[in-house]
């Protein structure tokens, strides 16, 4: 089928075609696969990146007292006291805790409520009614 639009001095000609007809080339999506199903060489290598990514985040972008936050949410404040951790310490217990599996749940249950709190703090007539710790 055939279509033809003109425009001033512009003509276009479309054609379409079957394309059910060409083969799909499955080559990179197969090696994109065999590289997340190789050993555990590659999958450790990727999970210390996003380790790493994680904890460099909270490293800069967060405050000893939100993190501090962080760990209430996660019961993790009492070990956080009691042993008067550095920033750092407490930056691998919140990585501990979010990366183990039952706690899936909870730390995307966490996510969403900074999440909220972080627009309710950006709204200018919001920001006045919620009282925020």
């Amino acid at each position: 089928m055939n279509n033809f639009i003109e425009n001033e001095n512009i003509t276009f000609n479309f054609t379409d075609t079957d394309t059910d007809n060409y083969p799909i080339d499955n080559t990179l999506t197969d090696e994109f696969y065999a590289l997340l199903n190789k050993g555990d060489e590659s999958s450790s290598d990727i999970q210390y990146d996003k380790i790493f990514i994680e904890i460099k985040n909270y490293d800069l972008n967060f405050t000893i007292k939100q993190l501090t936050q962080i760990c209430e949410y996660y019961n993790l404040s009492k070990d956080i006291k009691i042993n008067k951790m550095k920033k750092q310490d407490i930056i691998e217990q919140i990585i501990l805790f979010e990366n183990s599996f039952e706690n899936y749940a909870t730390v995307l249950k966490r996510k969403e409520m900074w999440y909220y709190m972080g627009e309710l703090k950006n709204d200018k007539l919001m920001k006045k009614m919620v009282i925020f710790l």
